[in-house]
């Protein structure tokens, strides 16, 4: 080597010149500097200063330095923190401007001058820079980078591939494999239009990471910036540049994420690695104690960008990666700290406008993190024009939006529209707003739904690493979850936030892995995880979500003129007529200041059009689901789903999922054509599998063919839907897998029967039987079944032990109902039916109570009677007592609180009972009052699940005032929603008092059925199973997943109503039922046979078929959709016998042929009601009536006796309008003709001996004469109505009306302790001796 030249002050760094190298080192404060050379076993050859300075320059010429010379710098000068210089020659150095380094970065402990300067070499420990040329490559052949079209897909180079099986694995984790066809492939699917590098840059890590085996994964901690990192790069810019090639020539743009605001020397205490050493002062801001340094960045320094050389070192920096790797653009780190002076952030600083006027970069595109974390470090909107820069506003509105935060819909609607409000004002296009659900910073996608809390104990900094402010929501379950409920509500969002950010006006990014399911499993701060935590899972990606990312994106580059970078105006902008966009509710109707003032409004709809194209976005974040009503179409135009995120809906629905984006375009090729070639054949196949009935008939025989629209919407709301043909054929498949799996979902064997399980593909070799009992047995497969001999009574489950998790439920029951002795030795009895609220006694509080049924019970066996009959029990709305149906309960799982006799608590004795109709809002008042006051907490650990989660649910009502469940915020409408157990959490107390409330109800109700049986009422209670509950209920808040959609339970017309009846009872769905082996009809028997003798099934032909009509139609819509009847038989025999419950089945009305005979089979007494049995015009006489029957004069639903003679019904339906005079007139003319049948009948059957005038009141010997009609039948069982006892005139109830009458409040007047002794009550009671029974067993 010869003497040293002089060299020149440029370029910066170490370059290839002439017959040498060139050295220029930046450092003004130093006395020297040195550059070091080494040979390939890494000792130092030379260490020679540089000859010349030039200002603040050092530099020199070294002849016979060839290119791939490995060196490093030294710097001498003073040792003065407290000035800023970090000054020492022991320490090697990197150059800045190297273009290449031999290995990467890691710390050691010498590398560190803490406390003072170490005098050890640190050459060994040190990367060495490589003597470079400029790589000979050709000009990159960029894919031109079109703003409106643009959809950024963030990865990182090494976590994108560790795990691609189809990439070789010695290429995994670099450019390389980044390059390879595989990668390329998966891009090319997804459809992304540009990739954005995580950091590439040689970078090291943290110094408190080697202690805890971590590595910096991320790259954000930077020390060569013109430097690939070996790890990512090992074969240089060469490698590099054919990675980039390959993706221009997929048409894939190259976007650099690079780390200019700070180092990776940190702060005072970091090692000394590069510009530290060489000039500390001049390239680092320092702070007023200029021993430590500014940290705007928050990682321990900030790099001076203000001083011209700083400036250099970054505009260098990037041009290298735009011409060494063909890189097309850079989103620049905490860009803010870029742009700071003194003063604050200036876009015009140095470092931004030199940018802006560089020949490479100016034509690069340009992406700013708009913050640091300095003093007002958030700059959202403050770049020069063309930048674009991360909207962390979008990315907090949607979180938001999707978690069910109130007050959203507003902030939601800017930033779906393109974030005008922050760009537009400088005249910026709205695709420079990038928009972003997650980031490589925060929960990955699947995890933003799954998790609450940030689980970063792995970082090794015991969880305080990480933002807390997720704005995340985990769908009812922390972490993991089995459930496939939760499961599938997770994905629902994931799903609704692809969509949210695809669908939105500006420029989107994904993240990596958010297209496949990829979870960080809780971790939100994973930059040293280098390892499976953080990578991709090829192995485990979700197929079908990177399909439907895909769509989405092909979706948006097909509708690209609406998502254009101009702000939306509502104003039109062609001759059209048509705005560029209108803001619509659901019905259709523009968006008034109410509307967009309503906090629970969830729901925006999007109605956009742009340059021909239009199309309508539906972002529906409510838990329940709705329906749209979409703008009139162009002529010529039809409207066509091209999205729904659940999947769920056919292409032509107007229905809107839960929790879902919709998507409607405007299609000339379809001209709004509908069900376009399903066939009527391959429909009626999937409603028949499905158990919808083609037809139906009415009470007269009349023939109703059921439409193809009703079967597709009650299919639809059997989650089958069949609008087209792909939709007809994946649930036609979707029935007959689940009917071949390796297991059925349920068998049912009778007892002292072997049972034959068949089994399905692919067959299971061993079955283990899970008894109820605790025991368990196995047996082996044979000929595709299982055959077990016979097992005991109860509900079992078979597990296939070739996949654990498939279970058939076993329910093993008895061939028929249970009897009681005396009925089944052909005893006749009767019973006194009462509605408990119109009950009146002592004290009662103004309701009747428990100790009023307390004491019914005993005048009733004092009467003779065998039974009390009840209406319904049920839990009903305590927040809203003007809801007073008990047919139309909240839950009919849970006692109504109201019955609960408060007078033995302090303060319970003496409360009113007003005179009229019960009060039920004062009622619940005062009572309430006096629980509230007696109330203890029990804690809620010691709640059965059901109570709890029934509990919770009337906290969250009572709270919030309203059971709407479908409009509370989202984090509360279902049972394993994010934000239910931070609720109970927060108002335990009030979950524990309902949960008391039912305690007390359920002792006070066990306590009447125990006196009842010491006061000798031999059958005990006679209580009633309502057909459904309330869809605004607790019950159906707990099951909606389980139950049909979109539709009602109703009736045909029948004798009840001409015109058929809708209850406005959401129906279960019967292959939900089956797979749960209908646990949920189990749970409700065994609830309503509690404390009972008898159980009336409130229209029993439910467990064979429910009239469905769907929402808005006529109940001569509806259908009959058939349930598994022997299933369901078999469960009521089941709980019968277990609970020696005797079962009425309540069979009025429309009664499918056979029905009574099944019923009779299984030991069911069917309902016999006086005024229905009737044969050739005439009433059946009593020989003819049904031995296995509970009969009856009348029902709740019909008049009362006495109300009846009178005409009383007439009088009051003529009264509410219901009748015209001339209808009124007609029924009393018919009326009347009915009494002279009816006595003539009477005195038939010598029962009634005098003749009566059918105008005059009804005397007693009247209504002896009907109830000893109905008395003298076979039937098992008879009735006798408490409203007939007290010749109450007014029905208890009238179908058809609400509110324009006291429905379920009507009280009786006698005290129940005279109810049976007025002389007319005493002369029905007369005609019943027949079956009184004294007492004994029954």
């Amino acid at each position: 080597m010869t003497s040293l030249g002089l060299g020149s002050p440029e370029p910066p760094g170490v370059s290839v010149a002439g017959d040498g190298i060139n050295v220029a080192v930046v450092a003004p404060h130093a006395e020297a500097i040195a550059i070091s050379l080494f040979d390939a076993q890494d000792n130092e050859t030379a260490r020679l200063r540089l000859p010349e300075r030039t200002g603040p320059v050092f530099h020199g010429h070294i002849p016979g330095v060839p290119a791939g010379t490995r060196y490093g710098l030294r710097a001498y000068g003073p040792w003065d923190p407290g000035n800023g210089h970090r000054f020492n020659p022991a320490k090697l150095l990197i150059d800045p401007w190297a273009t290449a380094i031999d290995r990467p970065v890691r710390l050691h402990p010498l590398l560190f001058d803490v406390p003072a300067p170490r005098p050890d070499d640190t050459a060994p420990l040190m990367p060495k820079a490589i003597v470079q040329p400029p790589p000979v490559l050709a000009a990159a052949a960029r894919p031109a980078f079109d703003w409106d079209r643009q959809v950024i897909y963030e990865l990182h180079v090494r976590g994108f591939s560790m795990t691609h099986t189809d990439i070789p694995p010695a290429i995994r984790g670099t450019f390389a494999a980044l390059g390879h066809p595989a990668s390329i492939a998966h891009l090319t699917r997804l459809g992304v239009t540009a990739v954005e590098l995580m950091p590439c840059a040689a970078w090291t890590d943290e110094r408190h990471l080697p202690a805890l085996n971590l590595t910096n994964y991320w790259g954000y901690n930077p020390v060569a910036f013109l430097a690939p990192d070996p790890r990512l790069a090992p074969g240089g810019w060469a490698e590099i540049r054919a990675a980039v090639d390959a993706l221009h020539a997929a048409g894939i743009a190259v976007i650099l994420d690079v780390v200019l605001n700070h180092s990776g020397e940190s702060d005072e205490l970091g090692p000394t690695l590069s510009l530290r050493g060489l000039d500390n002062a001049t390239y680092y801001r320092l702070a007023a104690d200029r021993s430590r340094y500014v940290n705007d960045a928050g990682c321990g320094n900030v790099l001076a960008m203000e001083r011209a050389i700083v400036t250099r070192l970054g505009t260098d920096a990037l041009r290298t990666w735009a011409l060494y790797g063909g890189i097309d653009g850079f989103r620049l780190d905490l860009a803010v700290a870029l742009g700071r002076r003194d003063d604050g952030f200036d876009p015009d600083a140095p470092f931004l406008a030199a940018v802006e006027q560089d020949p490479v970069l100016s034509r690069c595109a340009l992406i700013a993190e708009p913050w640091d974390v300095g003093a007002g470090g958030h700059q959202l909107g403050a770049f020069p024009p063309r930048w674009g820069e991360w909207n962390d506003h979008f990315r907090d509105t949607v979180r938001r939006f999707w978690r069910g935060d109130p007050g959203m819909l507003g902030d939601f609607t800017t930033r779906v529209a393109g974030s005008a409000d922050i760009f537009a004002g400088a005249h910026r296009p709205l695709t420079r707003s990038i928009n972003f659900a997650v980031a490589h910073d925060g929960f990955p996608l699947a995890d933003l739904v799954a998790f609450t809390r940030k689980r970063n104990e792995a970082n090794g900094e015991n969880n305080r690493d990480g933002s807390d402010n997720n704005l995340s929501w985990n769908n009812g379950v922390e972490g993991p979850s089995d459930d496939p409920a939760v499961v599938a509500a997770r994905a629902r969002d994931a799903r609704a936030l692809l969509a949210t950010l695809l669908l939105a006006r500006g420029t989107p990014m994904l993240s990596l892995g958010d297209e496949l399911g990829r979870t960080q499993h809780g971790n939100n701060n994973a930059y040293a995880q280098d390892n499976a935590k953080s990578w991709i899972d090829w192995a485990t990606a979700d197929d079908s979500l990177i399909g439907f990312t895909a769509r989405l994106i092909a979706l948006r580059q097909s509708l690209a003129p609406l998502f254009s970078g101009q702000a939306l105006t509502g104003t039109a902008t062609d001759d059209t007529g048509l705005p560029d966009v209108a803001w619509l509710g659901t019905d259709g109707h523009a968006l008034d200041l109410a509307d967009w003032n309503r906090a629970d409004n969830r729901t925006l709809v999007a109605a956009l059009y742009a340059e021909g194209a239009r199309a309508v976005l539906v972002f529906h974040a409510d838990a329940a689901a709705t329906t749209i009503t979409l703008p009139p179409p162009r002529p010529g135009y039809g409207w066509q789903r091209v999205l729904d995120s659940t999947g769920t809906e056919p292409a032509d629905s107007l229905a809107i999922p839960a929790r879902s984006v919709t998507v409607f375009q405007e299609d000339g090729k379809t001209a709004a054509r509908r069900h376009e070639g399903v066939a009527e054949a391959d429909l009626d196949k999937l409603a028949g599998l499905a158990g919808i009935d083609p037809i139906w008939w009415d009470i007269d025989g009349g023939y109703h063919k059921v439409s193809a629209d009703t079967k597709r919407r009650l299919l639809a709301a059997m989650r089958l839907p069949a609008e087209t043909p792909g939709d007809l054929s994946d649930s036609l498949a979707r029935l007959l897998r689940d009917r071949d799996a390796p297991l059925p979902p349920v068998v049912v064997g009778r007892a002292d029967q072997g049972i034959t399980v068949g089994l399905g593909t692919p067959r299971p070799a061993w079955i283990t039987l899970l008894r109820e009992d605790g025991s368990r047995e196995r047996f082996p497969s044979r000929d595709a079944a299982v055959v077990l001999p016979p097992q005991p009574l109860g509900r079992h489950r078979l597990l296939n032990e070739d996949r654990p998790d498939q279970i058939c439920h076993l329910i093993v029951a008895p061939d028929a109902c249970y009897l009681p002795p005396a009925l089944r030795d052909g005893e006749r009895r009767f019973g006194i039916a009462a509605h408990l609220y119109s009950l009146r006694s002592r004290g009662d509080q103004g309701v009747g109570d428990f100790t009023t049924l307390r004491r019914l019970a005993s005048v009733a066996a004092g009467a003779g009677a065998s039974m009390v009959g009840l209406n319904p029990l049920h839990a009903l709305f305590p927040h809203d007592r003007s809801r007073a149906s008990p047919y139309h309960p909240s839950d009919r799982r849970f006692l109504d609180p109201i019955y609960i006799d408060v007078s033995g608590l302090p303060g319970g004795a003496g409360l009113p009972s007003a005179p009229g109709p019960v009060d039920y809002p004062a009622v619940w008042e005062r009572k309430r009052a006096v629980l509230q006051a007696a109330f203890r907490p029990m804690g809620l650990d010691t709640l059965p699940a059901a109570l709890k989660r029934f509990a919770t649910f009337e906290a969250i009502a009572e709270t919030l005032g309203s059971a709407a469940w479908q409009s509370w915020p989202e984090t509360l409408r279902h049972p394993t929603a994010a934000g239910i157990a931070d609720f109970v959490g927060k108002h335990g107390e009030l979950v524990q008092f309902h949960a008391f409330l039912q305690t007390m109800a359920d002792a006070q109700l066990a306590e009447a059925a125990a006196s009842a049986a010491r006061d000798g009422l031999s059958l005990g209670f006679y209580r009633d199973l309502a057909v459904g509950a309330a869809p605004d209920g607790a019950e159906a808040w707990a099951a909606q997943d389980t139950l049909m959609r979109g539709v009602s339970v109703g009736a045909p017309p029948d004798p009840f109503s001409a015109n058929g009846q809708v209850w406005m009872l959401p129906p279960p769905d019967p292959v939900a039922m089956q797979r749960d082996g209908y646990a949920a009809f189990n749970e409700l028997l065994v609830a309503n046979m509690r404390h009972a003798g008898a159980l009336r099934i409130d229209h029993v032909m439910g467990l064979r078929r429910l009239f469905v009509v769907p929402d808005g139609a006529s109940p001569a819509d509806g259908a009959y959709v058939i349930y598994p009847l022997q299933d369901l038989l078999a469960q009521v025999a089941l709980q019968s016998q277990f609970a020696r419950c005797l079962v009425v089945g309540e069979d009025l009305g429309t009664v499918p042929e056979g029905m009574p005979a099944t019923l009779a089979a299984c030991n069911i007494l069917s309902y016999s009601v006086l005024w229905f049995e009737r044969r050739d015009g005439q009433i059946r006489p009593p020989p003819d009536w049904r031995r296995l029957a509970a009969a009856c004069v009348s029902t709740h639903d019909l008049p009362t006796l006495a109300g009846w003679w009178q005409g009383a019904d007439i009088s009051e339906k003529h009264g509410l309008g219901l009748l015209d005079d001339a209808a009124a007139e007609q029924a009393r003319i018919a009326r009347a003709a009915e009494k002279t049948e009816l006595i003539a009948q009477l005195q038939a059957e010598a029962l009634l001996e005098e003749d009566v005038a059918v105008t005059a009141p009804m005397p007693a010997a009247v209504a002896r004469a009907v109830h000893a009609f109905v008395s003298a039948t076979p039937a098992l069982l008879m009735l006798v109505q408490a409203d007939d006892l007290a010749g109450e005139l007014e029905a208890v109830n009238l179908p058809g009306t609400d509110r324009e009458r006291p429905n379920w409040r009507r009280r009786l007047n006698p005290d129940v302790e005279d109810l049976c002794g007025t002389p007319l009550a005493r002369a029905i009671l007369s005609a019943l001796q027949a079956r009184a029974h004294s007492g004994g067993s029954s």
